[in-house]
């Protein structure tokens, strides 16, 4: 019973890690010019419709927080 209760633990973290892995990230504007980072990890969508998404899906935070920083600098957002 014991070694059914380790592997069974042992799976649940492997697909709980393979399922963080898969995150990406979005940088969406909403209709005031604030930009911010979306996580599409996340089943939900903002519960408001007055956004869109202004960059592609990236890989990690860091690279969608460079471009959200790119974004701003060119004051397509705020």
């Amino acid at each position: 019973m014991k070694r059914w209760t380790l592997i069974l633990s042992v799976a649940a973290i492997c697909v709980a890690a393979s399922s963080q892995a898969q995150a990406s990230w979005t940088v969406i504007r909403w209709k005031s010019g604030f930009c911010q980072l979306w996580d599409n990890s996340i089943k939900t969508k903002p519960w408001t419709k007055d956004y869109r998404a202004v960059s592609k899906p990236q890989k990690t935070m860091a690279r969608a927080m460079s471009v959200r920083t790119k974004l701003v600098a060119k004051k397509k957002c705020w």
